[in-house]
């Protein structure tokens, strides 16, 4: 008895076992999961741009303590369009937008628009900051001197409004910290206790959170719809809206996904087993699956995002599959002897090292993605290879006992069985004649498909994951439009000294940053604006010397420097605190930018680094952090994560095949037909123009580890026959008749699994479903026609 004999015998005895003992296996697995399961109210989602990399990733790391120092720099952009927004009605009714925004929405720090901007200017005997319209008021007869002073002030264009002055913003700060801790609890802080401080710093602090995001982006949606009018036009924008509708679209989409899934797979198993028991059974294991999957996640603090949004439909489809395996030799077989633990026996024999090998090589996909620097991608490797092996434990264990407890009636084979087993017959015998012309043409394919492959272009704009109509797309490219840029990133000098800002030198340095920034501009990026300490103490310098606009320059006397910027500190404004921390050593840039491609900011990045570290060469450090970085670090590291994963779930799978087939040399030219697809989607990627973004980089070792499991479960069959002394020819038809309409069944359920993806609001998930649900009917294709066709030719006469 060789090592495969040996290992089906086990399973066999394994089916024993759970027949004499169903009660209690079931009994045991069901505690398990409603163990698992209570942890499953904990799951948090998670849409954040920061929430892509890991905590302990260097930039997360930096922009986290620039959080700490600074504040969010996510923003909430409520832009408004109308004739002119100088008009007093369309003024009193911003006013009363502004207040109701500054009123009503949770979880903020301020509101910013053209009523409250920073209005800085002198007397004889003082500095003084105040509102441009104080306390709201919107007075006619001074409107015009207003509009004069809005106009005159070179920091609210293309920040509070456009050119034409037919556009005006307001600008959302949301708190930097939430308002719970760790354990859900409201964080009170009573100002009057002396110790309140002392118990701040001692508490660990959690940034806002997805969930209060959320509320945030719904109040505002709920209020500004009520100000919208022909007149009064509003679009909403900014990176923390982008998240809270991303989280919106994800929330719908999910739902739906699980709903058109669960009847896609219930017609398609009524279909094959024609019993209650063969849709039942599956579904059970199945949602068992899923919700220990989820309960995982929320044990590890690990939250549900927009990758691991495909996770509960990818292991619907995946456990479905493997289901249905081991009921296709069960009722096969039970429908000769009419004995199901004989039955059960068999089933478990013949399929149960197979299911094995499919679930390991679905999971070594998976698996491969769990070292990526993506932190959301990682977790769709570490969960859904681990709900995988927890699957395969269900089919394996629970199935077997769920199936020894039920009654079920004697059938005959039906015809409809007979008639695919006909079609697979036909499909045998056209493989086997015809083999030397389909390997032929496939070789072709795959030089064809490499040649497009080296053509393709990495892309990551999730701009585009939405419709071009839809309010949030709409919105964000109107306001970079009209307001130059949605978007910021965050330039951070250090001169590592205490009132290292002071000095002139290092002043005229920004300014000489800014200025270079302000005049960028190439066919992929511009800056809209910056925004700096410098901004501020022109304006200071001008207000206390009468107001003079010659005196809008930096002082060139580190006195005079601290001396005014102590002035405005004192004057009430907090605006200092946006821009310096409290030693006056390290100060913030801030950049707007438009909503581009990942890989544009990578770009520009590295270009605009090279000059503003040579301006500042050793008198300072410079860093880059904020939403805009992170999105360009994100792509990056998908790109980089990605070819690792192939590697890794290519050489695996390749491992688990030799093991498999038992001939180094058989099982690496059975990975071709496996490679094909993948091959092929690439092709077509490039040919219909869908870009290699961070979703699309996941297909490959996915298409990988589903499209090697019909090929485990041919040469598993095919190598059974070939032992037991059948030709090439015989083994081939007889392996096709037999776990042929098994592998048809499993590969409709995954692409119906992946085409319902086809009904997501976002295109990223539209154009990852297209694509798996292809490279698995181009496996389908490959194992049926290429895998016989390859075993012909390598059989030696």
């Amino acid at each position: 008895m060789n090592w495969r004999e040996n290992t089906e015998h086990k399973f066999e005895k394994l089916a024993d076992l759970i027949f004499e003992n169903s009660k209690k296996t079931i009994l045991a697995v069901l505690l398990i999961v409603v163990a698992l399961g209570s942890q499953l109210p904990t799951l948090k989602m998670d849409t954040s741009t920061e929430g892509f990399l890991h905590k302990t990733d260097d930039l997360r790391v930096k922009y986290d303590a620039f959080r700490d120092q600074f504040g969010r720099d996510e923003k909430i952009l409520v832009a408004i369009k109308t004739k002119d927004i100088f008009n007093p009605d369309f003024l009193q009714k911003l006013a009363k937008l502004h207040q109701e925004l500054e009123n009503n929405l949770p979880y903020i720090e301020e509101v910013d628009s053209l009523i409250n901007s920073r209005n800085t200017h002198g007397t004889k005997e003082s500095l003084i900051v105040d509102d441009l319209f104080d306390n709201f008021k919107i007075d006619k007869q001074t409107l015009a001197s207003k509009k004069q002073l809005a106009l005159a002030n070179p920091l609210l264009k293309d920040l509070l409004f456009n050119g034409d002055k037919t556009f005006t913003n307001l600008i959302i700060d949301t708190q930097t910290y939430s308002s719970f801790d760790e354990n859900g609890n409201k964080v009170v802080i009573d100002e009057q206790d002396e110790f309140a401080e002392e118990e701040i710093s001692n508490t660990p602090k959690l940034y806002l959170t997805d969930a209060e995001n959320t509320k945030i982006i719904e109040a505002v949606q709920k209020i500004t719809q009520k100000y919208e009018a022909d007149d009064f036009q509003i679009h909403l924008a900014g990176s923390a809206l982008f998240a809270g509708s991303i989280k919106q679209a994800m929330q719908k989409d999910t739902q739906s996904f699980i709903q058109k899934m669960l009847m896609m797979v219930i017609i398609v198993l009524a279909l094959m087993f024609r019993r209650v028991s063969g849709v039942v059974l599956p579904l059970i294991t199945v949602f068992l699956t899923v919700i220990s999957a989820l309960s995982l996640m929320a044990i590890f603090n690990a939250p549900f995002t927009v990758v691991t949004q495909i996770m509960p439909s990818f292991l619907l489809a995946v456990i479905t599959g493997a289901s249905v395996h081991l009921l296709a030799m069960f009722y096969k077989e039970f429908s000769k002897t009419q004995d199901k633990k004989s039955s059960l026996r068999f089933a478990m024999g013949h399929s149960g090292f197979a299911i094995v090998m499919t679930s390991l090589t679905t999971a070594a996909g998976m698996w491969s993605f769990s070292f990526s620097e993506v932190a959301p991608v990682a977790n769709l490797g570490i969960f859904a290879s681990s709900s995988i092996v927890v699957g395969l434990l269900f089919v394996l264990i629970l199935l077997p006992a769920l199936i020894s407890t039920l009654k079920l009636k004697h059938k005959p084979v039906a015809k409809h069985n007979a008639m695919m087993d006909n079609v697979l017959h036909k499909i045998a015998d056209f493989a086997l004649n015809r083999a030397k012309p389909i390997v032929i043409v496939s070789s072709l394919m795959i030089v064809v498909a490499v040649f497009f492959a080296t053509q393709m272009k990495f892309s990551h704009f999730p701009l585009i994951w939405f419709e071009a109509d839809h309010p949030v797309r709409a919105g964000i490219e109107t306001i970079d439009r009209e307001l130059n840029g949605s978007m910021t990133l965050e330039i951070i000098v250090d001169t590592g000294r205490e009132n290292g800002l002071y000095e002139p030198e290092i002043l005229q340095k920004i300014e000489n940053t800014t200025n270079y920034l302000n005049t960028f501009n190439n066919a992929d990026i511009f800056v809209g604006k910056t925004i700096t300490l410098v901004d501020v103490l022109k304006e200071t310098n001008k207000a206390l010397n009468a107001n003079d606009q010659a005196f809008y320059k930096i002082p060139d006397n580190k006195d005079l420097i601290a001396q005014e910027l102590f002035l405005f500190s004192n004057s009430g404004s907090d605006d200092l605190e946006d821009f310096v921390d409290a030693a006056f050593s390290k100060v913030r840039i801030t950049v707007k930018v438009p909503f581009v491609d990942a890989i544009k900011y990578n770009k520009f990045l590295s270009e605009i680094d090279k000059k503003i570290t040579q301006e500042f060469n050793t008198s300072a450090d410079v860093s880059f952090t904020g939403i805009g970085v992170l999105l360009a670090s994100v792509m990056e590291k998908s790109i980089h994560s990605s070819a690792i994963s192939y590697v890794l779930a290519f050489g695996l799978i390749t491992i688990m095949m030799i093991i498999l087939i038992g001939n180094i040399k058989v099982g690496l030219i059975s990975m071709i037909p496996n490679i094909l697809p993948m091959l092929v989607l690439m092709a077509a990627m490039v040919g219909f123009g869908i870009p290699f973004d961070m979703f699309s980089m996941l297909v490959g070792a996915i298409a990988l580890g589903l499209a090697v499991d019909d090929t485990v479960h041919f040469m598993h069959n095919f190598n059974r026959y070939r032992l037991a002394g059948k030709n090439v020819d015989e083994a081939v038809r007889l392996t096709l008749q037999g776990t042929g309409r098994a592998i048809v069944v499993t590969s409709i359920v995954l692409s119906l699994g992946f085409l319902v993806l086809l009904s997501a609001s976002m295109t990223n998930m539209f154009n990852f479903g297209v694509l798996t649900a292809s490279a698995i009917f181009v496996a389908l294709i490959a194992d049926f026609l290429l895998v016989p066709a390859i075993m012909k030719l390598l059989e030696k006469k």
